[in-house]
């Protein structure tokens, strides 16, 4: 048996929303009454850990210690939540009471939650807490095997530990064994559904093109079973699969909510959200300050389908996050932000009957009853979309087609004409910036626009084609046209066209 140290300190990490802070727990056992205090600022979670250790070190042949047994996690003045301090206290009661072998000066961390036969289990917000620690010196680094693709994502080295009864190997045979993790996902590949299925809708697919092309807001409008409700998956088809960097952040967002992660793939994410939505959801949970589905939508879409029957509190909260790219939750006089910056993409009905925009004048809302419809959508928040596109009906021949004519490649081909345009603004702006959150200042020269281009799309402006407001959002729309038809200067007929899906038609 190994000698009986006074304190034991072992390193872990918690996780507060997208924060992480590394913590230790010192473990001390002095002699008197079998008593077990956990001290620090710690919720239930944390203090219950007395039942599953006792039960976990009987299950794999250790003892729980006599004496008084106190446990404090630091820092102090934080709160804290979770069952990952299961393994470091579990460890640090066996060093302090002799039961493994603790090597001198050895520093060490180690996170986990133990079931009461001993297993170890991963706990949410993993991947985040190994990306803070990944490059801190430590002797030995112990995870859970399941947490083995969050490590694998955030770069960090270690060994995977399934079990208590393997500490014993670990520490008293020496057998830590430091390993590269790998992230493993079965569901990585394309399910979209292919842009040629939208059949007859030349503008609205020139429309998401563009959209995908510069990370555009867009709002189709338009007929039923006009393939509108479609438009989301054909989006992020021909969209760029997520890079390393952004499949850690929504495969951590997705962990940190307890959902399953493991199924995230490299497409990226599309949140729907139908008009019984709320501001809550949308924004996230400010007591565990847990994100909603505008932190969830990072790097990808937020398909809110039915627009137009939306609350009128929600459309003007959306203000905000769809302007500044970030949602805040605030606990306790903290404010924690949460990364959003996605394409938000509306459909709906141009009308009560949809018939709108249908040729032959079938629709027979009056005036009144269409403004009354669209009333929620109100300016300020068309002012933060980029592109509008009508959608009609689609003639017998066009629906014939979409199961005669096979062309099920057409997304790839419009997704490489993506990635070339996310290359090139990438390499204009830096710092992973496109075209439409490039930052205000000075677009004239970043961008490449002329001074006679700049005069043109002001007098546009003047004859009523679009708001002043809207004035940079229709420069920043033809960027992304001109970066599409591979010119160096954004031209004339680059802001001509885009003033055409600035033209709202309601």
């Amino acid at each position: 048996m190994a000698s009986k140290p006074n304190i034991v300190r072992i390193y872990s990490c918690f996780t507060t929303g997208t924060e992480s802070t590394v913590s230790l727990i010192e473990v001390s056992i002095s002699p008197g009454i079998p008593t077990f205090s956990v001290i620090g600022l710690c919720d239930s979670s944390i203090r219950e850990s007395q039942g599953r250790l006792r039960s976990a070190f009987k299950s794999t042949g250790f003892n729980m210690p006599k004496g008084h047994i106190t446990v404090g996690i630091s820092p102090a003045y934080m709160r804290k939540a979770g069952s990952g301090f299961d393994l470091p206290m579990a460890l640090g009661i066996l060093f302090a009471s002799g039961q493994l072998y603790l090597p001198e000066g050895a520093k060490i961390f180690a996170e986990g939650e133990l079931t009461l036969s001993g297993d170890l289990k991963g706990t949410p917000g993993s991947c985040i807490r190994l990306k803070t620690v990944r490059d801190m010196d430590f002797d030995y680094r112990l995870i859970p095997a399941g947490e083995a693709s969050s490590a694998g994502l955030a770069g960090f080295k270690g060994q995977a530990v399934n079990s208590l009864s393997e500490l014993t190997d670990i520490f008293d045979n020496n057998s830590y064994c430091e390993q590269d993790f790998s992230f493993t996902n079965d569901t990585c590949g394309d399910d979209f559904i292919d842009i040629s299925m939208l059949k007859g809708q030349e503008k609205a697919k020139r429309a998401l093109l563009i959209c995908a092309s510069g990370f555009h807001n867009i709002l189709l409008m338009g007929s039923p079973g006009s393939g509108k409700t479609m438009a989301g998956k054909i989006l992020s088809g021909i969209m760029p699969k997520l890079s390393p960097g952004e499949l850690s952040d929504v495969y951590s967002l997705n962990e940190l909510i307890g959902g399953e992660a493991e199924k995230i793939s490299d497409n990226r994410p599309v949140r729907i959200v139908g008009p019984g939505i709320t501001v809550s959801k949308l924004l996230g949970d400010s007591v565990s300050v847990t994100p909603g589905e505008l932190a969830l939508a990072n790097h990808g879409i937020l398909f809110a389908d039915e627009f137009p029957l939306y609350k009128t509190e929600v459309i003007d909260f959306l203000r905000k996050p769809l302007e500044e790219r970030k949602v805040n939750l605030v606990r306790r006089g903290t404010l924690y932000s949460f990364d959003s910056n996605f394409i938000f993409l509306g459909t709906g009905n141009p009308c009560k009957c949809g018939l709108l925009y249908e040729k032959g004048s079938k629709c027979r809302c009056s005036a009144s009853e269409i403004k009354r419809y669209l009333s929620k959508i109100n300016g300020p928040f068309l002012e933060r979309i980029d592109l509008f596109s009508e959608m009609r009906t689609i003639s017998g021949k066009d629906m014939a087609s979409i199961y005669t004519d096979k062309d099920e490649c057409e997304s790839l081909k419009y997704r490489d004409i993506v990635q070339g345009c996310w290359d090139k603004q990438y390499s204009r702006y830096g710092a992973g910036f496109l075209n439409a959150t490039f930052p205000e200042d000075n677009i004239k020269d970043s961008m490449r626009i002329p001074d006679k281009v700049i005069r043109y799309a002001s007098e546009l402006s003047e004859k009523g084609f679009f708001s002043a407001r809207g004035f940079t959002r229709i420069l920043r729309v033809a960027r992304t046209i001109a970066d599409i038809d591979g010119a160096e200067d954004v031209s004339e007929d680059d802001v001509s066209e885009a003033s055409q899906y600035r033209l709202r038609g309601f």
